[in-house]
């Protein structure tokens, strides 16, 4: 299956251990189910985990070329 992910989604996945929404991304790590990516999608999420979670450019920079590695990249029109 191809899921898209919206920001609050990624957020409780990466830093709610134990969520729904992390073991949705997990699915997506084990190849059960393809994840489709924007960069819209992907810089609010690294606009969010650095002002309202305090992460560092490293964490972030990780996050972006985990989440890029591991998905499908699209580009809405």
């Amino acid at each position: 299956m191809r899921v898209v992910f919206d920001t609050n989604i990624f957020v409780s996945a990466l830093i709610l251990p134990g969520s729904r929404a992390e073991q949705a991304l997990t699915r997506v790590v084990d190849g059960s189910d393809r994840l489709i990516l924007s960069k819209p999608i992907l810089d609010e999420l690294l606009t969010v985990l650095s002002r309202k979670f305090s992460r560092d450019r490293e964490e972030l920079a990780r996050v972006a070329v985990w989440l890029g590695e591991l998905a499908e990249w699209v580009r809405p029109a």
